[in-house]
């Protein structure tokens, strides 16, 4: 459950005129740079981004030029919602790249682990489609000896010291990521692109409370058209040349 927070209407009064402040300041800077010239009448975004709402969570993470990322948000990343803007994205905007972008500390899949109960019912219709990847994750971690067995012997361990609530939740948030590829390599559209290659699906997590690495605002990849093995992902052959960075930037938590 959120906690409860007064605010009067002059609290949006203050914090509209903030905001409008800093957009006339914005609007300055950018008309004298220009930086909307080029793109008055049409855009050409290289990536097709779903992710989290999370206002930790932005775009500049990956391109700070303005029309660069067709960015769809809601709570969990999921694709089922929006799947609309996808195929704009894909179909229409020819994006070569369709990236899932989960992060660490994420609020609906902590929430999806809990007792949603008060909550507004949109709220929890939008946690029951991560609800079911909470339940692959636990059975998996039965089989594998439970949690504490699975962080001993993971190879590959995080950046920093972690809980075992904050491993479990990375663990879930990769997994909710898989399952959105998953999805998309449903569609016929979409699968229809990957396997002639003009779309390459990316499951990615962006880390700002030092899982992966310990610089914040770092993006690992996960996923690649729905392989997740580490192993396999770096010996692709589309890494065979100048593929080191991402190579560097492959690495997750969860194995299957």
């Amino acid at each position: 459950m959120s906690e409860k927070v007064k605010i009067t209407v002059e609290d949006s009064l203050n914090t509209l005129k903030s905001k409008l402040g800093y957009n006339e300041g914005y609007a300055e800077e950018a008309t004298k740079l220009g930086i909307y010239d080029d793109i008055q009448f049409g855009q050409r975004p290289e990536v097709t981004l779903v992710t989290c709402s999370d206002s930790r969570v932005m775009e500049k993470t990956i391109d700070d030029q303005i029309g660069k990322v067709f960015s769809i948000k809601n709570i969990g990343n999921r694709v089922e919602p929006n799947m609309g803007s996808i195929e704009y994205g894909v179909n229409h905007l020819h994006t070569p790249i369709l990236m899932i972008l989960g992060h660490t500390g994420c609020g609906a899949v902590r929430a999806a682990t809990q007792d949603a109960t008060g909550e507004h019912p949109r709220i929890i219709r939008s946690l029951d489609f991560i609800r079911p990847t909470v339940s692959e994750v636990q059975k998996l971690l039965i089989k594998k000896g439970g949690m504490k067995s699975y962080m001993k012997n993971h190879q590959d361990p995080p950046a920093t010291p972690i809980s075992e609530d904050t491993y479990f939740e990375t663990l879930i948030t990769e997994a909710n990521v898989d399952n959105q590829i998953e999805i998309l390599l449903k569609d016929d559209a979409i699968r229809r692109k990957v396997f002639s290659g003009s779309l390459m699906l990316v499951g990615a997590m962006l880390d700002f409370k030092d899982v992966y690495s310990k610089n914040r605002g770092s993006i690992f990849v996960i996923n690649i058209n729905g392989e997740t093995d580490v192993g396999k992902l770096k010996k692709l052959d589309v890494f065979a040349g100048d593929g080191t960075i991402v190579i560097n930037r492959i690495k997750r938590l969860l194995v299957y």
